[in-house]
């Protein structure tokens, strides 16, 4: 098993050029169609997977929500 210099949860859409594999768990998720198209086209424009495109994306809410909680 190979490591990151940085965890998953601090993995943001601007750090997805710079990944190396990490330990993980399947979660089997349906979405809708158009949000599965929409993760596919920024995975392909960013040049990753489709995987790491939603664990970035999830990251990105809990910042979020996070910081509506601090207020």
């Amino acid at each position: 098993m190979t490591t990151r210099t940085e965890p998953r949860s601090s993995l943001r859409l601007t750090d997805l050029k710079q990944r190396q594999p990490v330990a993980s768990r399947l979660m089997n998720v349906k979405v809708p169609g158009q949000l599965a198209d929409a993760i596919t086209e920024i995975a392909t424009h960013l040049g990753t997977s489709k995987t790491m495109v939603v664990v970035a994306l999830l990251n990105t809410g809990l910042d979020v929500m996070k910081r509506r909680k601090r207020k």
